[in-house]
Parts: C-alpha cells; sequence; structure tokens
C-alpha cells in the first residue's frame, strides 16, 4: 500500500552542479515532472527533447530541458539562496520530495560536464554532454589526432559560432532568414535596399546554435546610410566563424576577400544553379533542410554527432599516448 499523502506527487531531486555559488545550477528531477511544469508561471509545456524557458514561482526564470516522460532538468541561476528557494518550491504542498539528495559529482569528468550543462543551449547538445561521463569510463585511452578534430568540432555546440550571408539586393536573404528563424527576423520587401542594416538572429541549425547575420544587399548606393551599412557588414563578414554566398538564378555570386565556406542557391522555385553548393526556395521550403546540414556541417559533421568516441571538454586533459 501506497504511503504517499493523497493530492502529492513523488519526485526526486539530485543537484548535479556543485554547492557553491555558480552562475547556473542543474537540478536533476524524476518522477511526476508534468507535476512540476504545471506549477510553473504560466504552466509550462515542454514535450520530452525540448528545452524552455519557465518562471518558477517568483523566484527566477530557469531553463528547463525534458530527457524524457519522467526526467527533467531544472536550471536556474547558482545562487545558494535561488537553489534553496527552489528546492522549497519543488518540495511546496503538493509534492513529496522522496529520496531527494543533493549528490557529489563521481569523478572529475561528471564535474567538468555538469558545467558545461550550463552552456547546453540546445537538447541535442545535452543529450552528448550526458553521454560523455559513460563514454569516458568506456574509453580505451587510444587517444588520436582525429579525436582532437572531434572535440574541436563538438566545441562549437557550446560556443554559437557567427554566420555571415552575403548577396545582391533583392535576392530572398532576409525571406532565408525568417524562414529558418520561423518567425518576422527581417523585414522583406520587393525593393532594392530594403534591409539597410544588418539583421541578426539566433538559430538552432540541427542542434548547433549559431548567430545568423543577414546583410543588406551588395550593391553600388548613393544613400550614405546603406553604403555605411554594407561596409559595416563587410566588417562583420571579416571576423565571421562562416561565409555563405548566395545568388538566385538571375544574379551572380558576390565577390568577398575571405574564403567561401557554403555557396548558397536562393528562389530554387524559380530556377536553380549549378554550380552552388545547396539551393533552396524559402517561398515553399524547399531544400531549407539541406541549408540547414550545409552549413551545420562546416562546424560539426554528422559522423561527430553519432560517434561514440568521448569528447575532450574544456577542462579536461587529453590522454596521454602510451
Amino acid at each position: 500500500m501506497s504511503n504517499e499523502t493523497p493530492g502529492t506527487r513523488v519526485i526526486k531531486v539530485q543537484q548535479l552542479t556543485a554547492q557553491t555559488p555558480g552562475a547556473v545550477a542543474v537540478l536533476s528531477v524524476r518522477g511526476d515532472v508534468d507535476t512540476v511544469l504545471a506549477r510553473c508561471s504560466p504552466p509550462a509545456t515542454c514535450m520530452p527533447g525540448q528545452v524552455r524557458l519557465a518562471t518558477i514561482g517568483d523566484i527566477d526564470t530557469a531553463l528547463i530541458a525534458r530527457v524524457d516522460n519522467d526526467h527533467l532538468l531544472l536550471m536556474p541561476h547558482g545562487g545558494p539562496a535561488i537553489i534553496r528557494r527552489t528546492l522549497d518550491w519543488l518540495g511546496d504542498d503538493l509534492i513529496d520530495l522522496a529520496g531527494s539528495t543533493v549528490l557529489p559529482c563521481a569523478d572529475h569528468v561528471e564535474r567538468v560536464v555538469c558545467n558545461a550543462l550550463a552552456m547546453a543551449r540546445t537538447p541535442l547538445v545535452l543529450d552528448l554532454l550526458l553521454a560523455q561521463p559513460s563514454r569516458w569510463r568506456a574509453f580505451d585511452n587510444n587517444w588520436t589526432d582525429e579525436d582532437d578534430a572531434h572535440s574541436a568540432r563538438l566545441g562549437h555546440l557550446l560556443v554559437p559560432p557567427t554566420v555571415v550571408l552575403v548577396g545582391d539586393p533583392n535576392i530572398g536573404k532576409s525571406t532565408l532568414l525568417n524562414a529558418l528563424a520561423g518567425r518576422q527576423a527581417a523585414l522583406v520587401h520587393d525593393a532594392p535596399g530594403t534591409t539597410r542594416d544588418h539583421v541578426g538572429a539566433w538559430l538552432n541549425l540541427g542542434g548547433l546554435l549559431v548567430e545568423w547575420i543577414d546583410t543588406p544587399g551588395l550593391r553600388q548606393s548613393d544613400d550614405p546610410v546603406e553604403t555605411e551599412a554594407i561596409d559595416i557588414a563587410l566588417q562583420r563578414l571579416h571576423n565571421a566563424d562562416c561565409c555563405i554566398v548566395a545568388a538566385d538564378a538571375a544574379s551572380q555570386w558576390p565577390e568577398v576577400d575571405r574564403d567561401v565556406d557554403v555557396r548558397l542557391g536562393l528562389r530554387s522555385d524559380l530556377g536553380k544553379r549549378a554550380d552552388a553548393d545547396c539551393s533552396c526556395s524559402a517561398h515553399n521550403g524547399d531544400g531549407l533542410d539541406v541549408v540547414v546540414e550545409a552549413v551545420r556541417s562546416v562546424f560539426v559533421l554528422p559522423e561527430d554527432l553519432t560517434s561514440g568516441r568521448p569528447w575532450l571538454l574544456p577542462g579536461l586533459q587529453r590522454p596521454i599516448e602510451e
């Protein structure tokens, strides 16, 4: 017979991060997590694999990552007072914190992973980080140069890179940004010069968060505001981690003073460019998934995401070759 008090829901809470003050705390919550989500303000909807921002009582705004139906990670700010109040909020009236503990990390790898969890911005990154302790425990110590390269590429998942898109005016660059963002991030109009300054948005490209910069169309202009905006955009391009040049079937590839990472054909519904690395139509959505994969692969290869090799996270030392 259950000892659960009527009206309560049993959950278990474990503090994964250290008890010392930090930027972000990570609390592992297992059990009837829907009850926890329902008590957020407003009630939070978070399906397995999703990440949400939610307000917990009158305490803090926290990041919530739902791992599966019965497990979520609750990440408020890491001040001791906020953690204490969050634990009190979790145990308030409706919830019995059965068997809850503040667990020390088992080893250095777990401590590093817990610190990295505070930097995770997508479910993909959470899954990769949570897999690292078991991968390091099973590691055969046969570290290779490719493991170094693999870890360096995965590092882009923690530090979002900057992607700059350049091309002629009025070829659909802003429409593409809006399609990838799923919202009106940039003004769209059929008049050249509509984008008079660079427009930035954070985009989740298949688990890789990037700062995407949509630049004004490159053209000669008598408008000093537009000319200055183009000059600033070219400076952003020079310092960007990824350069995408865009053209449609009726325009030419822009000339840029740096290496090009992706040649992107836009408005493919009006005609495709055979010399493009990938093509898409933001108007009807054709090829958007291909664009996402092409840009993500500039930083992280598909095999990096399926590999069972460990990730040399910041704070871990490169294994010594025997």
